[in-house]
């Protein structure tokens, strides 16, 4: 079985992206998928996503290493 890659609309909204996030936990942790999905379908634009670029006010990032 072939596993879904869901991408995640990236936000632009300046206003909502300059809002504090909250602490990232190990309840988190099923948001770095979203996170890997959304990044490696823009790999061609992003090196890095942060939860708050994907519409989550959480201090959780994902980067591509090459």
């Amino acid at each position: 079985m072939e596993e879904r890659i869901l991408e995640k609309k990236i936000v632009k909204d300046i206003l909502f992206l300059s809002q504090v996030s909250q602490p990232a936990s190990q309840e988190d942790l099923p948001l770095a998928k979203d996170l890997q999905d959304t990044l490696l379908a823009n790999r061609e634009t992003c090196v890095g996503l942060a939860a708050n670029m994907i519409g989550v006010q959480n201090a959780s990032l994902f980067l591509i290493s090459e």
